[in-house]
């Protein structure tokens, strides 16, 4: 049986079998080095809290800002399959520099340098690919996308599990090379399963790509990896840069949106404050690799059993939650589509916006009134904030890619895309660290775990108290939006 003549409602498109295992391998290293970053910089380079939220800002936010240019590339220069390749090739490269035990800082920008090109150019072209295999208004696309995200967040959990006991066992440097392994594997993946795509190119990716254009595209790249390891040493110039490049493509779209008809100018609208809304969503989500980091290593209890658990374990915890709910939330909105009562996506945005909230009030409500004689709280509060947590991000991050294939005009998949992680992603990431420093312990009471546990507990409210008032902004404006969006 072809594609073509498989029931909607019971398959996939073919194409998700490339995009769910590349994007999974992808993430698998890219959340080795995400659940290590913070304390590997406190531990190796001995960065203060404020400096650790810092670095992992910053590298977040680089890493958002390349799927922009990305995006651009596999609409219009190089294609989406060859980015695809291209990607996974360079970002595997930043994780053997960082296996490679040296503590030369220059090394170590550099390894980040590759891994923020490789992830950008990787970023867009999974989701790039199996956008175009749905139609319009397509009952598949949310259930396909929960599906794709499942396979993101068991990269996730599989990585968590490699960070935490691989580090414990055999230091810091060997985690990477499982990470470049996986990329590897995604990379084989590829090769063999890139005929999936064959009909969802973008023109670009249908033109010939000659020896010249492709000692271009690698010289540009691994000029790209100086620049962006330039930016992570030098945090005043990348923060210059990265409020340009973000200004850049906001007037690209005002420039689109005065000469577009009248209904892409109202979907590129749409997008836009849809987008804008989900910032506050990822600042709220970045806290799991700072603020919260540091709260599960030094006040939750992590002996179990005799066993001291690694804090990545519980950062996996994130992953594993996302796996059990996504094949639940796929069949739920199948049922409610069937019944014709599915909520729009104007109103999931907001709903994940809450959950997240509710998880910073749980952790915030469990310091306060569960705390044990030595200032520390059961685990068991970090699973239920982190089911909360996920829930939350199934509703705003994992359909983002869908609200774009859904909302904006076909013609502006890529740099639409490109923009959800520069804006939505980078942005909130960069302010991330500037919201983590209401979390930050101060040196001279780092080993007063009462201290912290009072500061950690009045910075989660503040972090709630944003996501709720964004939240119910959210609810207010969903049946404007979903109007104007043509979703009504």
């Amino acid at each position: 049986m072809s594609e073509a003549t498989i029931p909607k409602k019971l398959k996939q498109p073919r194409v998700i079998y490339l995009s769910f295992f590349t994007a999974m391998c992808e993430r698998f290293g890219y959340y080795i080095i995400g659940f290590l970053l913070t304390l590997y910089v406190k531990s190796v380079y001995n960065f203060s809290d404020a400096q650790a939220f810092a670095a992992f800002g910053l590298f977040t936010a680089l890493g958002y800002l390349t799927p922009a240019i990305g995006g651009y590339l596999a609409d219009h220069v190089i294609g989406i399959k060859r980015c695809l390749g291209l990607g996974l090739i360079l970002e595997a490269s930043g994780y053997v520099l960082l296996a490679i035990p040296s503590p030369d800082p220059v090394l170590f920008y550099t390894a980040l340098g590759a891994i923020i090109v490789g992830a950008g150019i990787f970023k867009t072209a999974p989701t790039n690919i199996l956008g175009r295999a749905y139609d319009d208004n397509d009952p598949r696309i949310d259930s396909g996308f929960t599906l794709y995200y499942m396979g993101i967040n068991i990269g996730s959990l599989a990585s968590s599990l490699i960070a935490g006991s691989i580090q414990e066992a055999y230091g810091w440097h060997v985690p990477f090379l499982f990470a470049a392994a996986g990329l590897a594997v995604g990379f084989i993946w590829f090769i063999f399963f890139k005929h999936h795509a064959k009909n969802r190119e973008s023109s670009a990716g249908l033109r010939p790509f000659s020896i010249g254009k492709w000692a271009l595209t690698i010289l540009g790249s691994c000029m790209s990896v100086a620049l962006f390891a330039y930016l992570m040493s030098n945090a005043f110039v990348a923060n210059i840069c990265f409020y340009a490049g973000t200004a850049i493509v906001m007037l690209y779209f005002l420039y689109e949106i005065i000469v577009s008809p009248k209904e892409e100018k109202l979907r590129i609208i749409v997008c836009l404050i849809l987008i804008f809304m989900a910032v506050v969503f990822f600042i709220l989500y970045f806290q799991l690799y700072t603020s919260m980091d540091l709260f599960i290593e030094r006040n939750i209890e992590r002996t179990i059993f005799g066993f001291t658990v690694p804090t990545p374990y519980f950062l996996g915890l994130n992953g594993f939650w996302i796996i059990a709910l996504s094949p639940l939330y796929a069949w739920l909105y199948k049922a409610l589509e069937r019944k014709h009562c599915d909520p729009s996506i104007t109103t999931k945005f907001p709903m994940g916006i809450l959950l997240i909230a509710t998880c910073f009030f749980s952790l915030a409500f469990a310091c306060r009134y569960f705390a044990t004689p030595a200032a520390t709280i059961s685990p068991l509060w970090m699973v239920l904030a982190l089911f909360l947590y996920s829930a939350g991000e199934l509703l705003t991050s994992a359909l983002g890619v869908a609200m774009i294939t859904r909302i904006a005009p076909t013609r502006m998949y890529g740099i639409m895309m490109g923009s959800w992680f520069l804006i939505a992603f980078a942005l909130a990431a960069e302010l991330s660290g500037r919201v983590a420093a209401l979390a930050s312990v101060p040196e001279h009471l780092q080993h007063d775990l009462h201290a912290a546990l009072a500061i950690y507990s009045g910075a989660f409210v503040k972090m709630g108290l944003m996501g709720l008032a964004v939240a119910i902004l959210g609810f207010i404006a969903s049946p404007w939006l979903r109007k104007k969006a043509g979703l009504a």
